[in-house]
């Protein structure tokens, strides 16, 4: 068997192989002898037509299944003796292939980049340090106060943080136009979650209030045959509500998982919560750091293959947080997440997934499977009585358990690598720090 291989560029591999006529020809052989065995061929006793006539009838068929075979059976061989590690499955292009010929084909693909690592022992560290105080409690609670608040009609003018339940019809050159007429919308002003100039035009207007306003739609608005025209909307103020805060009574203590108690147990089970968030949140900036300064002091070059299975694998995590409707509409993601838009993410997260295992390598790290089962009980954990049925979940489902304990081994990368850095503390703001880990998210 020959093997030869050429550099196209980067870690692209293009693999030539040759099988020998002889081998060629004896597995086809094989194969035209396996199917007379049972051939039903007019004249002939089953088994007992000759070579030549099975030939005839099934040679071609013979020769396309046996050079199958034998490029699946050949490969993994014609690799070892080039001394390639393909990343990924290869693209097989078969050469022209005639009866007691050679058989050709060529196998492109990349290899896994050579990583030396740089760096381990110069990694350095900013670890946040807060501590979570009465007032961080007491803001807390009144913010979940805020999301559970009701609306009360009110007789005065609106203001920001009211609700407004607006009719209304929207015309250009005096015609209604599609999408523009809307009955009952509720208007919760100063979310910016309406058009602006309506939204605004809102401000300061007193139930039953009629009235018109002009509403320019920007440039670059959804709906083509509406971005940067004006609109006149007549409007209708049908109510005005002003917000209530939730009251902490013992309907909303057993909201929040308290059945028998009163709010200083509320506050406990607040700065429990405060407290682990504020845990995660420390955690995860470590980690973001370690991985950051492990990418920057170890540039490498990726393959392009892993690179498109990520971007599928980003599409497709991307698609199950979109409504049911788009789910599984493969050509409308494509269209909304480019590959080019997902294209340097894609090639760090590879990069990363690359590095993390040479770290795992070279520090010659095992999964620690207690830390795996303390994960999974964590996890578990805050499902409260259902804690024992997503355990099992977990251990029937490959898939999740195999994300786990890609979580860990992670963790212990992390562990392994701050060994050798250099941190430093830095207070820190509760809010501040749960606000930058909210925006990583």
């Amino acid at each position: 068997m020959d093997v030869s291989v050429e550099n196209p560029g980067g870690l692209a591999r293009k693999l030539k192989v040759q099988i020998p006529a002889e081998r060629v020809s004896a597995a086809v052989d094989a194969k035209v002898k396996r199917v007379g065995q049972h051939a039903k061929i007019p004249g002939f006793r089953p088994g007992k037509a000759p070579i030549k006539v099975l030939y005839q009838r099934y040679g071609d068929q013979a020769r396309q299944e046996a050079a199958g075979e034998l490029i699946q059976s050949v490969y993994p061989e014609a690799l070892e003796k080039a001394e390639l590690n393909p990343a990924g499955q290869p693209q097989i292009e078969l050469g022209e292939f005639h009866a007691g010929q050679p058989l050709e084909f060529t196998a492109s693909f990349d290899v896994y980049p050579e990583i030396e690592l740089k760096g381990l022992d110069s990694i350095e560290v900013e670890k946040p340090v807060t501590e979570v105080t009465d007032a961080d409690i007491d803001k807390t609670i009144e913010r979940i106060r805020e999301q559970n608040k009701t609306f009360e009609a009110t007789d005065r003018e609106s203001q920001d943080g009211d609700q407004v339940v607006v009719d209304y019809v929207g015309r250009i050159d005096g015609e209604a136009f599609e999408g523009g007429t809307g009955n009952d919308i509720e208007v919760n002003l100063g979310e910016q979650q309406f058009l602006p100039d309506l939204e605004r035009a809102l401000v300061g207007r007193k139930a039953d209030e009629q009235f018109d306003v002009d509403v320019s739609f920007p440039d670059d608005y959804g709906a083509k045959d509406l971005a940067g025209k004006t609109a006149t909307f007549d409007v209708t103020v049908k109510t005005v509500s002003e917000p209530k805060l939730a009251e902490i009574d013992q309907a909303f203590l057993q909201q929040m998982g308290i059945e028998d108690g009163d709010i200083d147990e509320l506050k406990v089970k607040v700065r429990e919560s405060l407290e682990q968030e504020a845990k995660h949140a420390v955690d995860t900036k470590v980690k973001t750091e370690v991985m950051e300064s492990l990418h920057a002091s170890n540039p490498i070059e990726v393959p392009q293959s892993m690179v498109a299975q990520e971007i599928d694998r980003m599409r497709k995590e991307a698609m199950q947080r979109m409504p049911k409707e788009m789910q599984g509409n493969e050509e409308q993601m494509k269209a909304l997440m480019p590959d080019e838009a997902l294209q340097e993410q894609a090639e760090r997260r590879v990069a990363m997934g690359l590095l993390i295992a040479e770290v795992i390598a070279n520090k010659e790290l095992e999964l620690d499977q207690e830390r795996v089962s303390k994960k999974m009980e964590d996890i578990a954990s805050g499902y409260g009585d259902q804690a024992e049925q997503v355990k099992q979940y977990y251990q029937q489902n490959p898939q999740l358990m195999q994300g786990l304990q890609a979580m860990v081994m992670e963790e212990q990368v992390v562990d392994t690598l701050l060994e050798g850095a250099t941190i430093t503390e830095k207070d820190t703001e509760l809010d501040e720090l749960l606000n930058a880990n909210r925006d990583n998210g």
